[in-house]
C-alpha cells in the first residue's frame, strides 16, 4: 500500500458540453447507471484507505458539498472552493489546494469513470510520478503520450499540439489520473504554479507544467489501463458510452 494518503479530486468546472444534464446539478453528480462519476471515485477511494480526500469546487459547490456530506459520512473530505471557476482553468483550482501537497497526492478529476481494480493499480505502484494512459482510441479527445519501451512517457502532446495531420499511431491518451511525490510537488509542482498564478495566467491547464517538465527530462511512467474499465465524460454522448461500458455494474 502506498505511503501517499492524500487525494485531490478536481470537481469545479461547470460541464456545459452535458447541456440540460447540468443545468440543476454539478457535472461531477452527473449518474452512470446507478451511481453519480464523483461518488464511484470516491468510495473506491475510501475503499482503498486513503486517508484526506481534497475536493475542489466551483460550480454549485453549496449542492456538491451537501451531497458528499450525506453520502461519505464515514470518509474525510476536505473542500476548497474556486470561487471564480467560471473565468479561470484547471491550473488554479489545483493551485487553491497547494496546501495538501507536501507529502506527494494522487490527482484526479471528477469526470472520469473508472473500475476500483484501475484505482488499486495506481495507488499501489512503486512508482514516484506516474500517469494513466490508455492506448488512443476513436472518440477519445484530449491530452496523449508517447512512451519508452520502458514505460516512461518520452513525449506529452496537450490539445492544441494536435492540429491538422497530426498522428495517433502509438500515442496514448491520458486518463487524468496522476500520482506526484512530495519531492516534485514541493520542488517543481508548486513553484511553477504560483509563477502561473503570479502572471494571472489561469487560464492554461496543469498539464502544461508537467509536459514542460518531461521536456526537460523529469521521469513520469505510465500506467496502462490494461483491462481496467475507464471513460471521460464530457458530452452526452460520452455519458452513454460511460453507461454502455459499465451496464453491468
Amino acid at each position: 500500500m502506498t505511503s501517499i494518503k492524500t487525494a485531490i479530486i478536481l470537481a469545479a468546472g461547470r460541464g456545459s458540453r452535458l447541456k440540460e444534464r447540468t443545468l440543476n446539478h454539478p457535472k461531477p453528480l452527473t449518474p452512470v447507471n446507478n451511481i453519480t462519476i464523483i461518488d464511484n471515485l470516491i468510495r473506491e477511494l475510501h475503499n482503498q484507505k486513503i486517508k484526506d480526500i481534497v475536493v475542489v469546487t466551483g460550480y454549485m459547490s453549496e449542492k456538491l458539498e451537501k451531497h458528499l456530506q450525506a453520502y461519505h459520512k464515514d470518509t474525510n473530505i476536505i473542500f476548497v472552493e474556486n470561487e471564480i471557476y467560471d473565468s479561470t482553468n484547471n491550473i488554479y483550482s489545483l493551485w487553491l489546494a497547494k496546501e495538501y501537497m507536501e507529502h506527494g497526492f494522487f490527482l484526479f478529476e471528477a469526470d472520469v469513470f473508472c473500475d476500483e481494480s484501475l484505482i488499486h493499480e495506481l495507488l499501489n505502484s512503486p512508482h514516484h510520478n506516474l500517469i494513466v494512459v490508455d492506448q488512443h482510441k476513436k472518440g477519445m479527445d484530449g491530452t496523449v503520450v508517447e512512451l519508452t519501451e520502458d514505460g516512461l512517457v518520452k513525449e506529452m502532446y496537450l490539445k492544441r499540439h494536435q492540429g491538422e495531420g497530426f498522428s495517433y499511431y502509438q500515442k496514448y491518451k491520458t486518463v487524468n489520473f496522476y500520482k506526484l511525490s512530495g519531492y516534485y510537488s514541493q520542488k517543481y509542482l508548486i513553484p511553477k504554479m504560483e509563477n502561473h498564478i503570479d502572471r494571472n495566467d489561469v487560464n492554461v491547464y496543469y498539464e502544461q507544467i508537467i509536459k514542460e517538465d518531461i521536456d526537460e527530462g523529469h521521469s513520469f511512467y505510465a500506467l496502462e489501463t490494461g483491462a481496467n474499465r475507464w471513460w471521460e465524460i464530457d458530452t452526452p454522448e460520452d455519458l452513454e458510452k460511460a453507461r454502455s461500458i459499465f451496464n453491468e455494474k
